[in-house]
Formats: C-alpha cells, structure tokens, sequence
C-alpha cells in the first residue's frame, strides 16, 4: 500500500473548447454543458473536451478517463496517462480533448477519472433525442 497523498478533485466541467491563453497562463471554458442533443443515431459531437482540475498529491500518479453508458457500464472511451505532482500546493489542470466522439444510443453517460485505479470524480451526462 502506497503512502501517496490521494489527490483532490476541485473541478470537472464538460466543454466544447478550453482556450490556454500562453501568456497568462489562464483557461477559458467555452461552451459549458451537461446534455447534447440528437436529431439522430448515431451522434458524433465534433468536440468535446473534460477539464479536470486537482489538488494535494505528491509524486506520479496513474489516471485513466473513462467515458461510460450508464445503463451497460460499457466504456466508449478510455484515455491513460502520468501525471506527476511536485507538491501538495500545485494545482494540476488536465485537459481531455476528444474529437469525433460517437454516441450510437440515447440515454445517460458519465465521464469517470481515475487516479491509481481509484475512482476520483466522476460527472453525469445525458444523450436526448431533438424532434424537429
């Protein structure tokens, strides 16, 4: 058993686009939402980005996001890396952008991150169809 600080989950926001002004180092979250609507089947959003940000570990962690159909708990997608803290202070800013992403039911879906194959934070989201 690892004696690594866990990390601390402080945001989890879905987006169209995270714009990372070079100069001051500061986001901007545009397009914020928590449902997409569908004419049809499947649905392709063109972009879609999970900004995550963390607090209080020290060292490198393994995480992992998942993008989940609540009803069969099968994973859509699932995208691994690093991330390495220097401190328990420093703030880590993840940014997940994923293209094309391809829904081929309606219903719920969430987006699960993990760190160490602990379940960190999780956010709910919802596929509707749109009638015209």
């Amino acid at each position: 058993m690892s004696n690594k600080p866990n990390l601390i989950p402080l945001a989890m926001i879905i987006c169209d686009t995270v714009i990372d002004d070079k100069k001051t180092n500061k986001k901007s979250l545009i397009g914020l939402f928590d449902n997409i609507n569908s004419l049809k089947l499947p649905c392709v959003h063109p972009r879609l980005n999970v900004f995550i940000v963390l607090t209080e570990g020290n060292g490198e962690y393994d995480c992992a996001l998942k993008c989940i159909k609540e009803d069969t708990n099968k994973a859509l997608v699932e995208l691994q890396g690093k991330i390495h803290c220097l401190n328990p202070q420093q703030k880590i800013e993840l940014n997940f952008e994923m293209v094309g992403l391809r829904f081929t039911d309606y219903g719920n879906y969430r987006f699960d991150f993990y760190c160490n194959e602990n379940l960190l934070v999780s956010r709910k989201f919802l596929i509707k169809e749109t009638k015209m």
